[in-house]
């Protein structure tokens, strides 16, 4: 089979290699589909570390072969896999929230071999814990991979407040974590204001349809400002970090309403993690600032859902396609923003 390894920075090479043997408890998946995701760019410029030479966790297949002691799967079954595997052991693993695993999850595409691959071997630790996930045949395989991303916006939200139809919300940041928070915050019944540094990443938005009702361009007008000026003054009651800044964690303070959930849903570098913060606007306003992490099960069904019920139309967001072989072309092609590329897909059989 052929696999992209990662074989230094910004450098892949695509090798013939051994198919993997299915072993007792695991199952082998023929990769259909495999998404680029924002993390993969990290990994590419080796600004992260994986444990493994195949990355990709955004993945949707068919079960080529399953292992002895397999019973809730069968060749042919379509499915996606979650790339969260936790130890199976803790307290927040036996609830359910393997992406809490006290003992440190580990992860498809970055502890076992990824989706830049023909086959995939699903380890046994991730088939038992129901890492593999059948999809209903009205959503289509490139469609699938957007599952993983949207559940992470699930996660995202899962520890904000109830709040009543008509709320506000303000997603900084127009990439494709943006645009899936516009979607899942409409479907919860808000508005929804979409901020960004630059106009094209909003013209874009627009153009697909993205369902939000206010478009703000840092580049022309004060984004704290303007909020404020949609908002009768009181500020957003929700706000999405979607791109790595600390000038936008310092916005998400100052835009916020009295008892706003604010979420730091894209991190910071690794090697420059700390920022200055008006704590004060989180006492006296009684903010309430989240982190979030992955994503679990329970959560890939919900996106799942969304998306099979066609409540959210992801078709729009799949801009590109690539075969294996050019793997590096599509890493790049998400990376320039002249391709308005929202979604690329790397098909290994193309």
């Amino acid at each position: 089979m052929k696999a992209a390894f990662l074989v230094g920075k910004e450098s892949f090479e695509v090798r013939e290699v051994e198919r993997p043997k299915c072993g007792y408890g695991e199952a082998l998946v023929r990769v259909k589909a495999c998404a680029v995701c924002g993390t993969d760019l990290r990994i590419f410029h080796d600004e992260r570390r994986i444990d493994v030479p195949t990355a990709g966790h955004e993945i949707s297949g068919v079960i080529e072969e399953i292992g002895d002691g397999v019973k809730e799967l069968a060749t042919g079954d379509r499915v996606i896999i979650e790339t969260v595997v936790g130890c199976g052991e803790c307290d927040t693993c036996r609830r359910g929230e393997e992406n809490r695993c006290r003992h440190g999850f580990k992860a498809i595409g970055f502890q076992y071999n990824g989706g830049y691959a023909q086959f995939l071997l699903a380890p046994r630790e991730a088939v038992k814990q129901g890492c593999v996930i059948k999809i209903p045949d009205n959503v289509s395989f490139e469609e699938a991979t957007i599952v993983e991303p949207f559940s992470c916006i699930v996660n995202g939200w899962s520890p904000f407040k109830k709040r009543k139809l008509g709320f506000t919300t303000a997603v900084i940041g127009a990439g494709i974590i943006g645009m899936l928070h516009v979607e899942y915050a409409r479907q919860l019944g808000s508005r929804v204001i979409l901020i960004n540094r630059t106009s094209p990443r909003l013209i874009l938005a627009q153009r697909i349809g993205l369902p939000a009702d206010e478009f703000i361009d840092v580049s022309k007008d004060d984004p704290i400002k303007r909020v404020k000026e949609l908002t009768d003054d009181s500020g957003a009651d929700v706000i999405i970090c979607a791109a790595s800044s600390k000038d936008v964690q310092r916005w998400a303070l100052d835009m916020a309403a009295v008892d706003a959930d604010i979420s730091f849903f894209a991190g910071l570098p690794e090697d420059d993690p700390y920022t200055t913060l008006n704590t004060s606007l989180i006492h006296y306003n009684e903010l309430h600032v989240h982190g979030a992490n992955s994503s679990n099960k329970k959560q890939y069904l919900q996106a799942l859902n969304l998306i099979a019920s066609e409540k959210v139309n992801v078709k729009k967001f799949i801009t590109h396609k690539f075969p294996l072989e050019k793997i590096t072309e599509a890493i790049n092609s998400l990376e320039d923003r002249r391709s308005n590329a929202i979604k690329v897909i790397i098909d290994p059989w193309m």
